[in-house]
């Protein structure tokens, strides 16, 4: 989104919220589709060499489950999917990750981002939708720049067990923008994340749909390391559109974009 403000300027992987400069000047400013907790969509990702290219799954409520990290089956005899990311779901706020964008309750630029409800609120081109978690928690909310920056980022290296399979995922949605600014179902610009894992790019995905919550999934062995660090970097240099959530950010050895059956 341009950096100059819409009168009506109202939050974010995130990757956080999201700025103006995606949107053009002359919208009305006015609330468009609910984004909803329930979504579905393919990557539409650009896979690289230096992981699997990966798919999207359906994009509902994600509960997984919250003890110490184990690798033994749950009650129904299915694997469990344990998150090793911290405050994945952003659940406690603005915490325990990092950033290149700088925080901000309110839009004024690209590449700021807000942890809240409410992208509106963050500025008031964007559209009104719920988190992916539960549909009225925290999410990261962003405003891409046109900069391959890191929308998040882990602080501290997260503990893994060696030649181990793991899934680093996220759910993503494009914000840009509310009724007005676009035809009102797709969005201005797409979301494209790079997944990392220890500075290895695993794959670079697309979320292509507006209002709507998409599971990005990409897939890493573990090899001899004991410890990784993850970062989900902005892979589209168009500012125009660029306006994102991220939510249920997760690194585990079950998939929860494609959980088992």
């Amino acid at each position: 989104m341009s950096s100059r403000l819409h009168a009506t300027l109202g939050l974010v992987i995130v990757l956080g919220g999201a700025s103006v400069a995606s949107c053009s000047d002359d919208g009305d400013g006015t609330v468009g589709p609910a984004g909803g907790v329930v979504g579905s969509g393919a990557s539409g990702g650009k896979p690289s060499s230096g992981g699997t290219s990966g798919t999207s799954g359906t994009g509902g409520t994600l509960l997984i489950d919250s003890s110490p990290p184990s690798d033994s089956p749950g009650p129904d005899g299915k694997p469990v999917a344990v998150n090793l990311i911290q405050n994945g779901d952003f659940a406690q706020g603005n915490t325990l990750f990092g950033s290149d964008y700088a925080f901000s309750a309110t839009n004024t630029n690209e590449g700021q981002y807000f942890v809240g409800t409410n992208a509106q609120a963050f500025n008031g081109l964007l559209i009104t939708a719920g988190d992916h978690t539960t549909g009225s928690g925290l999410m990261f909310i962003g405003n891409g720049k046109a900069t391959p920056d890191r929308v998040w980022y882990t602080t501290q290296p997260i503990v893994v067990q060696p030649n181990t399979n793991y899934y680093f995922e996220a759910f993503v949605m494009n914000l840009c923008c509310a009724s007005g600014l676009g035809n009102g179902v797709d969005p201005v610009g797409p979301s494209e994340l790079s997944f990392y894992a220890n500075d290895q790019l695993l794959g670079t995905r697309t979320s292509s749909k507006l209002g709507v919550w998409e599971g990005l999934t990409t897939s890493w062995n573990s090899g001899a390391a004991t410890n990784v660090t993850l970062k989900l970097v902005n892979a589209n240099t168009v500012a125009a559109g660029n306006d994102f959530a991220a939510d249920d950010i997760y690194l585990g050895i079950v998939s929860t974009v494609q959980p088992p059956k």
